[in-house]
């Protein structure tokens, strides 16, 4: 089988590197440019893999000084040549912008969110708030209602204390009218009885006295007469 004779130098190089110039993996971006070729070898006669971007990241492999190229491992996994030239240590400074712009955006995305939930916790905060000094009137007025009734309550049972003390009073008074009623009864039928033997004193003596005088009368009549 025939091997390309690109793909036989792309090897050659790439074994010729690795002997001379194998060092550990660090990372890169692309320089400040639209668009780097990634080749297959180091030399502009190479096939080109892909296009890298301003500001992407690669894994620089190896480093080849002489031939100022160095080979570099992108995100998904694809090896291939750049030109040292077109690879910086940090990201460019349209790279960087474009970045921090991107961040910025999110930031402001991010505070607007943020802003909403405030006025949203803001509002569900007065609302809370609104409804918390509600149950307070609520609440002093369910104290006030319960203090008159407290007091009310008070009032009823010093009412009914002096009910009761009025009622015993009642039931001695009423007694006491029962005894004197019996009493003035008593009284009564004893002045009857006395105004009566009285009047049957009397009576007896006007009695006596009309016998007396009839017959007084009677002996004057009768010693005119003789």
């Amino acid at each position: 089988m025939k091997i390309p004779f690109t793909t036989l130098c792309f090897l050659l190089i790439s074994a010729f590197a690795t002997s001379t110039n194998s060092f550990a993996a660090t990372q890169k971006y692309v320089t400040d440019e639209f668009e780097v070729t990634m080749r297959s070898g180091t030399s502009t006669s190479n096939n080109i893999l892909q296009l890298l971007k301003s500001g992407e990241a690669v894994n620089v492999l190896e480093e080849n000084v002489d031939a100022r190229y160095s080979l570099v491992e992108i995100e998904n996994g694809k090896k291939g040549y750049v030109l040292n030239r077109y690879l910086v240590d940090s990201p460019s400074s349209k790279f960087q912008l474009g970045q921090l712009q991107i961040k910025s955006n999110e930031q402001q995305e991010s505070n607007a969110l943020l802003q909403s939930q405030i006025e949203k916790l803001q509002a569900s905060y007065e609302i809370q708030q609104s409804a918390s000094n509600n149950l307070k009137s609520l609440l002093q007025a369910t104290e006030n209602e319960l203090s008159g009734v407290r007091d009310a309550a008070g009032n009823t049972l010093n009412i009914v204390a002096k009910n009761e003390v009025l009622e015993v009073r009642v039931d001695e008074l009423t007694e006491n009218s029962l005894k004197l009623g019996e009493e003035n009864a008593n009284l009564k039928d004893t002045n009857d009885m006395e105004w009566f033997i009285r009047g049957a004193g009397v009576s007896l003596i006007a009695f006596l006295l009309g016998i007396l005088v009839t017959r007084i009368r009677w002996r004057k009549r009768d010693s005119w007469g003789s």
